[in-house]
């Protein structure tokens, strides 16, 4: 069975790669994140709802009882902002953010807040970085006195205009606007190229001793968002599978360079997002998703899947359970290869 196959790969990368893990949190804090979901669709859409759904109360409890110690809030502060200096955002809507990490906070778990779909920032970098840097400037010092369990994300996916170089260049700028207020905060910076594992790769980090790396895991693409309304052409993938041993193999020493990264630049990584869309066959989307999470585990380094209830989700709201990709996001599950 690929479960076999994967646990041994897994025990050569344990053998490579938890020294290095444990090489790199021995000058770097400890890492806060572990077993994460995304709560997508919801206030990352530009109003709450338009995207299908709204954050619910019940939505955390239910994720804390089901194991998992914190959620990623993708929020789409830009849409909520104004667009002229000093770019203020709409209390209405920080009142709604605040109920909504209050709610996750109460169930005792971890909050990533970031800052998602600020499509501005992606086309014309240096004119919008003014206001980006003034948005976190309001969110850090609004949530300035919250416990440490509320983590800061810098930006989610630079792309397009932002790219690797010029990201690292500006992205000290952001950690320097959070910590006027936030002297200790964790801060979770990602590189570019969607903050792809080769954009981690590039990823230069300023002097800070608070900060966690991120990058997002969707390879091969093909597979991950077939059918993707989003995503021009993605129907053309429509029927690829997934579950080869080569398949095994290759993701399994990709996914490794995470690792790899952690240890040389002495900084926790997280896997921020990871996911295959629902549109491709339900045995593939096991095996994968158990793959990814059986690896970066392995290597010590903490997930967060994307995303909780919608295209991505494990959770069906309409039954109120979680579905079957759930299972494979738990150690000790087995799923079958060809």
């Amino acid at each position: 069975m690929m479960t076999i196959k994967i646990a041994l790969l897994a025990i050569l990368m344990l053998c490579l790669g938890t020294a290095s893990a444990a090489r790199a949190q021995d000058s770097a804090p400890p890492a806060p994140v572990q077993r994460c979901v995304n709560m997508g669709n919801m206030l990352e859409s530009p109003n709450e709802g338009e995207w299908g759904f709204r954050a619910q109360e019940s939505f955390f409890t239910t994720i804390a009882e089901a194991g998992f110690d914190s959620i990623r809030l993708p929020v789409s502060w830009s849409t909520h902002a104004d667009t002229a200096a000093p770019y203020t955002i709409d209390p209405a809507f920080f009142d709604r953010i605040d109920t909504v990490i209050g709610w996750a906070l109460d169930a005792n778990l971890t909050v990533i807040l970031n800052i998602h779909h600020f499509n501005e920032m992606m086309s014309a970098p240096e004119d919008s970085l003014p206001r980006l840097l003034a948005l976190w400037d309001q969110i850090a010092s609004h949530y300035a006195d919250m416990p440490a369990t509320l983590l800061f994300e810098a930006l989610n996916e630079p792309n397009d205009q932002l790219t690797p170089a010029l990201w690292n260049q500006l992205q000290p700028q952001v950690v320097a606007a959070i910590r006027a207020s936030n002297p200790t905060r964790t801060i979770i910076v990602g590189g570019g190229q969607w903050n792809s594992l080769d954009g981690l790769q590039e990823l230069e980090l300023p002097e800070d001793d608070h900060l966690m790396a991120t990058f997002h895991f969707y390879s091969p693409f093909e597979f991950t968002h077939q059918g993707a309304e989003w995503s021009p052409g993605m129907d053309a993938h429509l029927g690829t599978t997934w579950g080869s041993d080569a398949e095994y193999e290759w993701l399994t020493s990709t996914l490794e360079h995470a690792a790899q990264w952690s240890e040389k630049n002495g900084v926790p990584v997280l896997l921020g997002e990871f996911g295959a869309y629902s549109r491709a066959d339900m045995e593939s989307r096991l095996r994968w998703t158990q793959a990814v999470r059986e690896t970066v585990e392995s290597v010590g380094i903490g997930w967060c899947y994307w995303e909780f209830a919608a295209g991505f989700g494990i959770y069906d709201r309409a039954q109120g359970k979680f579905n079957e990709l759930y299972g494979s996001l738990q150690r000790g599950s087995s799923v079958g290869g060809d």
